[in-house]
């Protein structure tokens, strides 16, 4: 294992289910960055649909940014930034088993000391998760906006 020291500086996770229609604005959203030349010190990362993997995943780095829908009670399409401990006290709103899930690996890796010092999440506001290989065209026209989102948060933690 490496020292914290020793870790990579800056990953960009993305998860989701491209089978489960919304849910996949996490691998569009990968698909997108991988056609752009991302800074040396960022790892773009396919999560899959996230799970205990990501736990693994989280330890080799300073930085992590997690990209995932979510239903944070916004209008289809939305983005939004949080860092965990918003989601945790914003329990009042309701949240997909999904992204609960990714916040019990969070905390797990908290607990067990191998988180990021820095753990965001870009969210996308889904408006249907069902069984279809296809994105809503609110979610679809989004994912270029969530990309420039990334993008400006990669350039404010690098500066």
């Amino acid at each position: 294992m490496k020292e914290h020291s020793e870790k990579n500086p800056l990953a960009i996770i993305t998860v989701g289910n491209e089978y489960m229609g919304d849910d996949g604005a996490g691998p569009a959203v990968f698909r997108a960055l991988s056609t752009l030349l991302l800074p040396d010190h960022v790892e773009l990362i396919d999560g899959g649909t996230g799970g205990m993997s990501i736990l693994h995943v989280l330890k080799e780095y300073e930085t992590s940014i997690i990209v995932d829908c979510a239903d944070f009670g916004g209008t289809p399409g939305d983005i939004a930034l949080f860092s965990p401990g918003d989601v945790i006290s914003m329990k009042s709103h309701t949240y997909s088993l999904h992204d609960v899930d990714l916040m019990k690996i969070i905390d797990i890796s908290r607990t067990i000391g191998e988180a990021p010092s820095t753990v965001l999440i870009v969210a996308i506001q889904p408006k249907s998760i069902t069984f279809n290989s296809s994105l809503s065209p609110e979610v679809a026209a989004a994912i270029p906006k969530a990309v420039e989102h990334i993008l400006s948060v990669i350039d404010r933690l690098t500066k």
